[in-house]
């Protein structure tokens, strides 16, 4: 499993933003960008998104740009990936059992519950805030 570019660039960006102070105050898309190194057009894609998941607040004009609409140690990063790319699913079954004809007789169904649930529960464990630290040695990553 890859994580998407799209859900790569929406972690850059929320760690670019919280990093310039976007909990206190409004931080211009062009200069996301450049802390960031991403292309500005890309942000404005991930921004509505971002925006729509009630994760940034956005102001257009003068003294415009955007903010986190909750603190970083409020926002997982799972919150950022779902607002980007949808829910988390290593197949599109896990989703739907409509999907899938051999949902009651599939013999990897469980594994990929329990793979979908472990991607889950690590990004549900580390806040925008631990990410922006580097990931402290307070919460440890699983063994894998």
């Amino acid at each position: 499993m890859r994580l998407s570019r799209r859900a790569r660039y929406a972690l850059r960006m929320m760690v670019a933003l919280f990093r310039m102070g976007g909990e206190e105050r409004r931080v211009s898309l062009q200069k996301i960008a450049g802390r960031a190194s991403l292309p500005y057009r890309y942000l404005e894609q991930l921004s509505s998104s971002l925006r729509a998941a009630g994760l940034l607040d956005g102001l257009t004009g003068k003294n415009g740009g955007y903010k986190l609409s909750r603190r970083a140690k409020d926002i997982t990063v799972g919150d950022i990936v779902e607002a980007v790319i949808g829910p988390i699913r290593i197949v599109e079954c896990l989703g739907n059992d409509e999907t899938c004809q051999r949902t009651d007789t599939c013999e990897c169904r469980r594994l990929y519950m329990e793979i979908n649930r472990g991607i889950s529960e690590v990004l549900a464990r580390y806040s925008l805030e631990d990410l922006s630290n580097g990931l402290s040695s307070q919460k440890k990553l699983p063994a894998i």
